[in-house]
This record gives C-alpha cells, structure tokens and sequence, in this order.
C-alpha cells in the first residue's frame, strides 16, 4: 500500500473513532430535515418511567439526540447544561433524546457527569431517529412554538454554546437576525487577528448591554477575557456593562486594565460619571 493511501486509511478510521453513527429502525424512513420544517410532536417514554412530549408548548424547544459512553455526546450535553441554566425561568424546554438500543445505567451515568436536569426520552423503536434523519452523533435541534424546526445542527466542537444560545433568543425574540449574524460572525480586526470564541462573546456582550440585559453582558464579557485576557476590547465592553450596573469601582479597573493594553482601543471610552 502506498503511504498516501495508508494516510487517507489512518484519518478515516480518526474521523469514525471521533463521530458516532446513529441507529436506523428497521424499514425506517430517514429523510432529511429542513430549517423551517414542521416537526411532529408525540410522547416518548422516559428514562425512568413515564411519558413526556418531545417539543410540548413552550416558545422555544431545544431536543439533543445523543449516545452513551461518547465524548462529543457528552461535551454536547455539558454545554447545553450551560444554557439550561442560562434560560431558567423563560419559555424554554430542554430535552434528551437516546436511543432504546442503549444501556440505561450507561444514558443515566452520562446525563449525570454532564449536569443536565432535561429529561431524558427513550427512542425505543428508533423510529424518532428515522423521521428527524438523525446519522450521527450528537444532533442538537431548536423548534418554535409552532414546531417549526429553527436550527438542526450536528456537532461540531468549536462555537456550539454560542451559536446555540443566539438561535435560542432568536427563536425567543430577544434579538433579531442582524444581532444574531454579528453576534455568530464576528469581524477580524485590521491586522488580521481572529481571536474565535472572544471575539464572539464580545459581540455577544455588546448586543445584551444594548439590550439591557445587563447580567448577560458581564457574564458574556468575563467569558470573552477567560478566552483571551489580552483582549483589550473585552475588557473595555466588561467596564461599560459593569458601569451600567453601577459597579463603577469595578468598572474603572477593567477600564484601566484595557488602557495598558491598547491605548487606542480604551481612547475615548466613558466608564463611569463621577
């Protein structure tokens, strides 16, 4: 075999370690779904007992297909963790989706070690796989109240937390799609630099103070600054969110923090009236 074929052998046989196929239901269906579909809601039995509806009545519904004993299931469900917390109290459902084919103590070891609190619906006959095309592993999707799909994303391990949280408040009006592309594209600065995920959750932190969701933009801000503690336009946007909860002390040292990084960027900047 030739070294080249030998690589291309080596990197599939990666790429199928790091992705986990779905199960199909014998004669099932698999379609392709599309943005704008009109998902049909029904009740599935639950993990331990019971029933509850996929979707149900609320504004916004956030469903996870996902499999045991996988590290990109599992890092998919930590963070959507993360949002469960982030909406508690607004119109928004979360819920699990595995497959009956999967060991229950394994679905139950997993929902634990990544926090979750939705509950989990067991796909016996995998026939919920088949309708919503579900092939790999993990698949998050976002449907309104209508229970039309808004977002169906597989896994992908860079911005997932980010993209799913703007698609949420999208679907729950808190922002509108202009907000949403810049919030999820962000633009390189001048020089070419792209910092990633800070500079999203910048963006992100500008569009919630412009909004006065004021807690949302320091938490999005502290983020941004965890990603990269040399972004001086984090620590300018932390100061002004900070500043509007009246926390001027606070404010003035994040402040004076992105001075002594880029003069420029902190150049006729106001944090607080004193």
């Amino acid at each position: 075999m030739r070294p080249s074929a030998a690589r291309q052998l080596i990197a599939v046989g990666s790429l199928l370690a790091a992705v986990s196929l779905a199960p199909r239901a014998a004669g099932a269906n698999f379609r392709e779904v599309k943005i704008g579909d009109e998902i049909r809601d029904r009740d599935l039995p639950l993990l331990d007992g019971g029933k509850a509806p996929l979707l149900g009545r609320s504004q916004a519904s956030v469903f996870v297909f996902f499999r045991p004993n996988h590290d990109h299931s599992l890092q998919a469900l930590t963070q959507l963790a993360v949002l469960e917390k982030e909406f508690a109290g607004k119109p928004v459902r979360f819920v699990a989706v595995t497959s009956g084919s999967y060991d229950k103590a394994d679905v139950r070891a997993m929902v634990k070690e990544a926090g979750v609190k939705m509950p989990v619906l067991v796909d016996g006959a995998d026939a919920l796989y088949g309708e919503l095309g579900v092939k790999l592993h993990p698949v998050v999707g976002i449907a309104d109240s209508r229970h039309r799909l808004a977002e169906y994303q597989h896994f992908q391990r860079i911005n997932l937390l980010d993209m799913m949280r703007g698609k949420i408040q999208l679907v729950l009006g808190e922002i509108n799609v202009a907000e949403l592309e810049r919030i999820q594209n962000p633009e390189k600065s001048g020089n070419g630099d792209d910092r990633g995920h800070a500079r999203t959750r910048v963006n992100l932190a500008r569009v919630m103070l412009q909004r006065g969701n004021v807690d949302l933009a320091i938490e999005s801000a502290r983020q941004a600054i965890v990603e990269d503690p040399t972004y001086a336009r984090a620590h300018v946007v932390l100061a002004q969110a900070l500043a509007a909860s009246g926390k001027c002390d606070e404010a003035e040292k994040e402040f004076a923090v992105a001075s002594k990084l880029d003069p420029a960027e902190a150049s006729g900047q106001r944090v607080c009236a004193r």
